[in-house]
């Protein structure tokens, strides 16, 4: 990593332009020993990228620290030879040694504050999070109204994980009118960990505060909320984006995506239909599988099936969109117009287990017992944690005559799944119904003490159990208890 970037460069040097491996050789071969401050940084980076294409780190480490310690002993008062080591120093969470060399350049650059944030982050990394604040706000004396170190200092600290340290930062950036909202688009960009990006939140919401007419602040939050699958929230963000600024692509992509997560359908048809009109041809491109499935949701069948057509002939590697396509048939128990289209998303991606279990069902439609039971089989192997695949099993077995069987696999889905009061309830249906009935009681006790709510899935999966007297007075007393 590099940060401080505007505190690194030797201002009395040209830009270097000379061969950096020669310069590599006579470093590692002790052929002279006065390396210009911009000579000994261009060694310094190509160890670095060395290291980071070649994957040797441990020789490629040794090499910059070798580079680095030169840098320090020799020109203690540039300290970015000394930032670059902390960083070193940072990933090996040696954070004392990290210190003592942050203690020791600032006797030479009292006034310079990259040290004291980087000092900041250090103690903060090593769990002393007062004396943390108290180095960062020296910094921010020092730094005062530099906008180029503050910005620095706020991509050091999202690099790190320091989101509570950078929200002072992060307002008094803003304070000063300037526009960070580059830096927090590239963190929430490249973060993957949901925690990380939970904690951006309050840095995104002050930037709303501060400026409720930016929509790039309100972009921001909403493509904060979308990776947490807050939808509500982040359509409602992505709308005042789109309200400032009707021509902000990337805000109307994120609020199409959002209404079609919160099933708003229709508003989806309507939005994307108006604004493909004014934006280029391929603008949504990325979300016709979405427009797709709204289109079915609506009740334009015809419609959905024909772009699901257009789709997957630009793209038959589309395994969500065959998966979907198969979905329009198999929703109206057209089992054999279905299957083809089930098939190839299960060939093309069968780690999805949702395909397989549709498939399995549309099988099980048509009577192709062979094909569910062999299927059922391998997704009870492969996804054993999926409820799905046994209670769907059961039913099939169940009706097909062999209760017996679907006894058998439903406790089988259960010890697989412990918590889930679904297999619990289809247990007790099925020792109801075949004469276990203080078992039938035991579990449905069990099932309504998790899940009170969702009895009445036994009366689907078994109508004359509503006449069973015993398991309508154990639900009563849950239902209604002061009856």
């Amino acid at each position: 990593m590099s940060f401080f970037p505007s505190d690194w460069d030797d201002e009395d040097e040209e830009e270097f332009n000379g061969n950096v491996e020669e310069l590599v050789k006579e470093f590692e071969g002790h052929q002279r020993e006065d390396f210009t401050p911009r000579e000994l940084l261009e060694i310094f980076r190509y160890y670095s990228m060395d290291q980071l294409f070649t994957g040797k780190e441990a020789n490629g480490k040794a090499h910059m620290k070798m580079v680095l310690e030169l840098g320090m002993s020799q020109f203690p008062y540039i300290p970015v030879f000394t930032l670059h080591m902390c960083e070193i120093l940072m990933g090996e969470k040696n954070y004392r040694l990290a210190r003592k060399y942050l203690s020791q350049a600032r006797e030479y650059n009292a006034f310079e504050p990259a040290l004291f944030f980087m000092e900041a982050v250090v103690l903060s990394l090593e769990g002393r999070p007062e004396k943390a604040m108290d180095m960062m706000r020296s910094g921010m004396e020092l730094a005062a109204d530099d906008e180029e170190t503050l910005e620095d200092f706020l991509e050091l600290l999202l690099f790190y994980g320091r989101f509570e340290m950078a929200l002072p930062v992060l307002e008094k950036a803003l304070s000063q009118g300037q526009d960070v909202s580059y830096i927090l688009e590239k963190w929430l960009d490249i973060s993957t960990d949901k925690d990380h990006i939970e904690k951006l939140l309050p840095l995104l919401e002050k930037m709303v505060d501060e400026n409720p007419y930016s929509e790039d602040a309100w972009y921001l939050t909403g493509t904060c909320y979308l990776e947490l699958e807050n939808h509500e929230k982040a359509a409602w963000a992505f709308d005042y984006a789109i309200t400032i600024n009707e021509n902000f692509l990337e805000a109307w992509t994120g609020y199409l995506e959002s209404l079609y997560e919160i099933s708003k359908y229709e508003e989806f048809v309507k939005h994307i239909t108006e604004q493909s009109k004014r934006f280029s041809g391929s603008a949504f491109e990325d979300l016709q599988g979405l427009y797709a499935w709204s289109l079915y949701e609506t009740g334009s069948i015809t419609d959905s099936r024909a772009l699901y057509r257009k789709i997957l002939k630009k793209n038959p590697q589309d395994s969500e969109s065959w998966y979907s396509m198969g979905l329009t048939w198999h929703y109206e128990q057209n089992y054999s117009a279905a299957i083809p289209y089930l098939e190839r998303a299960y060939e093309l991606n069968p780690v999805e287990a949702d395909y397989g279990i549709v498939l399995a069902a549309a099988y099980f439609g048509v009577s192709a017992t062979e094909k569910w039971e062999a299927l059922y089989d391998i997704l009870s192997q492969e996804h054993p944690e999926e409820e799905e695949i046994y209670l769907d099993w059961g039913i099939a077995l169940h009706e097909t005559g062999e209760t017996d069987r679907a006894l058998e696999i439903t406790q089988q889905g259960l010890k697989q799944n412990p918590n889930s009061y679904k297999l619990m309830y289809r247990l007790a249906s099925i020792c109801y119904l075949t004469g276990q009935h203080p078992a039938a009681e035991y579990l449905l006790e069990t099932a309504l003490s998790v899940n009170a709510e969702e009895h009445a899935q036994m009366f689907i999966f078994a109508p004359e159990l509503k006449k069973a007297g015993s398991l309508l007075r154990i639900i009563a007393r849950y239902i209604n208890p002061g009856l």
